[in-house]
């Protein structure tokens, strides 16, 4: 069953790669609903648990300052909530969670907005965040399993080169590998001190 709390990260998803809800039919399933890449999604999500916010003052009237906007550094593309307590919710330093009334969340940025100035309150947020990078690259590969016995023909001064599918498939999985959270950076590092000068 797919989660209404994921349609924006979905969305994402679906652009990313391409996929629309009828691409192809293998025995009785067809790629791609919406469960599949929630399911997808899953297997690239980090869980983060009261978590302290960051807060970034504005600077009001009189020079004093303002604290409506925080951050939750380093995680963005979070699952929305649903109104309750599964998905996001945050709360203050007893453990009491604040009303989602409150306040408003750029889930894809990872910023909360609250209606009034907090005056530097702490908070805290429980939530899950996804890497859609590594998440598209998975369907990326999945796409090209199922073209992976693409082949090219000609007849008739007409030529079709279904294995540049598969091609394409593989390139775009490899970019956005390179891009996800558990991409591995490489960097030449030169010692000073053996230089011959």
């Amino acid at each position: 069953m797919s989660r209404a709390t994921l349609a924006e990260l979905r969305d994402q998803l679906r652009g990313m790669t391409e996929s629309g809800t009828a691409d192809w039919t293998l025995g009785t399933i067809t790629f791609w609903d919406d469960t599949q890449l929630d399911n997808i999604l899953d297997k690239h999500r980090e869980d983060f648990i009261f978590e302290a916010l960051e807060p970034e003052p504005i600077v009001g009237t009189g020079g004093t300052s303002l604290y409506y906007t925080y951050e939750l550094e380093d995680r963005e593309n979070i699952e929305q909530t649903d109104g309750g307590t599964a998905r996001f919710y945050l709360q203050d330093g007893t453990g009491a969670k604040i009303g989602t009334a409150d306040y408003s969340v750029d889930y894809l940025r990872g910023y909360v907005t609250f209606n009034q100035d907090q005056r530097g309150t702490t908070y805290y947020a429980t939530g899950f965040n996804y890497d859609l990078n590594a998440a598209a690259a998975d369907v990326w590969k999945r796409k090209a399993s199922h073209h992976h016995s693409a082949f090219s023909f000609s007849t008739d001064n007409h030529s079709i080169q279904r294995e540049q599918v598969y091609k394409h498939c593989i390139e775009m999985a490899e970019m956005y590998e390179s891009m996800g959270q558990d991409s591995v950076t490489t960097l030449q590092i030169t010692r000073s001190d053996t230089d011959a000068d």
